[in-house]
């Protein structure tokens, strides 16, 4: 658990977190947060049956466990009481009262996401979610929308193929520290709103879903002064990297494979951008292409960080 959501408590099994963040992330990448918990706890829930020899009946009972997010928006208020902090509030009462709901007996989800539908309509996100509703006292009939965060894992195991280029793997590097949290760099590298408000004389930019959410396959089309742009994502691997090929625009039938890779620091975000090959369909290299991406990159990035910086600096 970390930024952007402050750790509040524990409640028996359930861990607590808040965040009052203006410049909270995007809706797509709360989701992915919440998909990265899960595939994390499925992960370490594999291990521990792969390796576990024990035959105490917590150790038997490990398969059996799930893991479930309740996520609200709202308001509530923040009391300090000496190093302690406390919220309060209806809607914190509703948070809890969704986490005694009865979606596993009504869809058959084990473990889910649960959003409230004043938490989609702030998250503004058309991934396919299952709609629920449920009277809870005090609240009347709440609506809720559940994402099946194990059929999510299921999915990203199955497809998984690594398009990842190693520094030694490409043509030329671009190395940048950013002092930003992770979340923010990764949000503002993907998401096409936030693209635009960064990248320097760029003037649109607009993203292809084709399973409304972004990933391997989406497709980007940035209108930039000097040239159309287009790429396709590769390899998703979110807050850690993801790789794509952009299209050559002087060059029809040539691409280059890009990876954007990002690492957390003490003091915010190292990233690496690493360029490959550019080829046509049958690999036949384009050096013409290389050099001339290299030339304009190395003065295209320097600035449109500088500018993410400046945009989202006092924000995170």
């Amino acid at each position: 658990m970390g930024d952007p959501l402050h750790f509040w408590r524990m409640d028996g099994d359930a861990v607590l977190a808040y965040s009052t963040n203006t410049e909270f992330p995007s809706g797509e990448v709360f989701l992915t947060i919440c998909e990265n918990l899960y595939n994390a706890f499925a992960d370490r829930q594999r291990d521990i049956i792969a390796n576990t020899t024990c035959p105490c009946q917590a150790c038997a009972n490990v398969g059996n466990l799930d893991l479930k997010i309740m996520a609200h928006y709202g308001t509530f208020e923040e009391m300090k009481f000496g190093p302690m902090t406390d919220i309060s509030g209806s809607d914190v009462i509703l948070v809890h009262r969704m986490s005694k709901t009865d979606v596993k007996v009504a869809t058959g989800i084990r473990s889910y996401a649960l959003f409230s539908e004043a938490a989609i309509e702030a998250m503004n996100i058309d991934a396919a979610l299952t709609p629920y509703s449920q009277d809870i006292e005090h609240f009347g009939n709440v609506s809720m929308k559940v994402y099946d965060l194990g059929a999510a894992w299921e999915k990203f195991r199955a497809g998984r193929e690594r398009f990842f280029l190693n520094e030694e793997d490409g043509t030329w590097t671009y190395r940048r520290h950013l002092d930003l949290p992770i979340n923010i760099v990764w949000d503002a590298l993907t998401a096409a709103d936030s693209k635009q408000r960064w990248m320097v004389n760029m003037k649109a930019v607009t993203v292809d879903n084709p399973e409304d959410r972004i990933g391997a396959g989406s497709g980007y089309h940035c209108a930039h002064e000097a040239a159309d742009f287009k790429y396709w994502v590769t390899d998703w691997e979110p807050f850690d990297y993801f790789s794509t090929r952009i299209n050559d625009p002087a060059r029809e039938g040539i691409d280059t494979p890009e990876t954007y890779q990002l690492v957390a620091t003490d003091t915010g975000t190292d990233l690496r951008y690493t360029m490959g090959q550019a080829s046509d369909a049958d690999g036949n290299r384009s050096k013409i292409s290389e050099e001339e991406a290299a030339g304009f990159l190395s003065e295209f990035w320097p600035a449109c960080f500088d500018e993410m910086e400046a945009l989202y600096k006092g924000r995170s």
